[in-house]
């Protein structure tokens, strides 16, 4: 009497709305998954590479230099391990990037830019085995740190030309084009001691308890090579 009196068949008409729904929320479980999918693989590789890259610094130059390397742990303990670290180089691999952290001893002489023999020697292992890491990296970033001694211009230029020397060097004697492969070089001057984290409340008298040592103010004169590894969402970006 229903359908007779409207001419307007409910049943079907609800069948193949709650179909519709079914098919969209199989499509959206399907998307979902390959995005899950891809994640897991990307991290799969970035574990790998960070891994052949920790092991082949030290198989290579791990007679030379002390070499500590800091694997899954989370932010307030890498930072801790870090900060206590008397190592000449310190590799953190976290989940999205790896850091390579070289005591400025290991690349420049006191106050100087310009790398020393023994800093091109380095770089010279370091940077071919993170150019053949490259497929993985999505950004190359160089960080210059001083510690609070002297002015902050000084600190500023000095942090600034280690940073460029060590870009330089990636970009000409190793092979690292930034038109093809993302890299900057910056400097933070004395204002990221080891263990600062973006984002966290942060004050001078935290400056100044971080470098209250000379222990602590040479660990903070350091050039930081930190390779950001490819997501998701870059994925299926152009492998080079």
């Amino acid at each position: 009497m229903f359908r007779d009196k409207f001419n307007f068949n409910f049943w079907p008409s609800f069948t193949d709305l709650m179909l519709s729904l079914v098919l969209v929320v199989l499509i959206i479980l399907f998307v979902v998954s390959k995005m899950i999918a891809a994640g897991s693989e990307n991290l799969d590789r970035a574990r790998d590479s960070q891994k052949m890259i920790s092991t082949q610094i030290h198989e290579q130059i791990g007679n030379r230099y002390t070499i500590s390397v800091i694997s899954d742990k989370d932010t307030l303990q890498s930072n801790k391990e870090a900060k206590e670290s008397k190592s000449d180089i310190t590799i953190i691999n976290k989940l999205d990037r790896q850091t390579i952290t070289f005591s400025d001893k290991v690349l420049f002489d006191t106050n100087e830019s310009t790398l020393k023999p023994a800093g091109t020697e380095v770089l010279s292992v370091v940077g071919p085995v993170v150019k053949s890491n490259l497929a993985n990296i999505s950004e190359i970033q160089i960080q210059g740190h001083a510690d609070i001694s002297g002015g902050d211009d000084e600190n500023l230029q000095l942090a600034s030309e280690r940073a460029m020397s060590v870009y330089k060097f990636l970009q000409n004697n190793v092979g690292i084009n930034p038109a093809e492969y993302l890299m900057s070089a910056t400097s933070f001057s004395k204002y990221k001691p080891v263990g600062r984290e973006a984002g966290l409340d942060y004050n001078l008298g935290q400056l100044q308890q971080d470098n209250r040592t000379k222990e602590m103010m040479a660990r903070n004169r350091r050039i930081e090579i930190v390779l950001f590894y490819k997501n998701e969402l870059n994925a299926n970006q152009n492998q080079h």
